[in-house]
């Protein structure tokens, strides 16, 4: 993630605005340098919202001396941001959604081969008695026509 960082230089008399002042720290004592900077500087990192209003505040024009500043305007998303989250969102609940649909079928097919083979076993031994009867009668039939 790159954060867009922005040098200023700090005017060296006390002339510099007062929303100025509230957003540049108060400078740290530089360490003694063989020559003399141009002036005292600072580095300051804004935020996606602080570059959203200063770039607003310099398309409006700079307000009459004291006159009071208007709030800040809301900062409007990146649709594509918001998109982007939601459909992966989305996608990932659709995702564990399907998996535990296939995990669930895959549970009931294996019961259901399961029950059904038991099925078969049980109808196998409940008709083999009746199954050893009628083959014994169809000999005994068969044998009686021969007779």
């Amino acid at each position: 993630m790159i954060s867009p960082s922005l040098n200023i230089n700090l005017p060296s008399s006390g002339t510099a605005s007062p929303a100025a002042k509230v957003l540049v720290p108060p400078p740290v004592a530089p360490a003694p340098v063989a020559s003399a900077p141009p002036g005292p500087s600072a580095t300051v990192s804004l935020s996606p919202q602080a570059l959203a209003a200063s770039h607003a505040a310099s398309a409006a024009g700079a307000p009459a001396m004291g006159a009071p500043t208007p709030p800040p305007a809301p900062v409007q998303h990146d649709g594509s941001v918001y998109e982007s989250l939601k459909h992966g969102i989305s996608t990932a609940v659709t995702d564990v959604g399907d998996a535990i649909a296939d995990g669930a079928h895959a549970v009931v097919d294996g019961v259901e081969t399961a029950v059904s083979s038991v099925h078969t076993f049980a109808k196998g031994i409940v008709e083999l008695p009746f199954a050893t009867v009628a083959k014994a009668c169809d000999a005994a039939g068969a044998l009686i026509d021969e007779l």
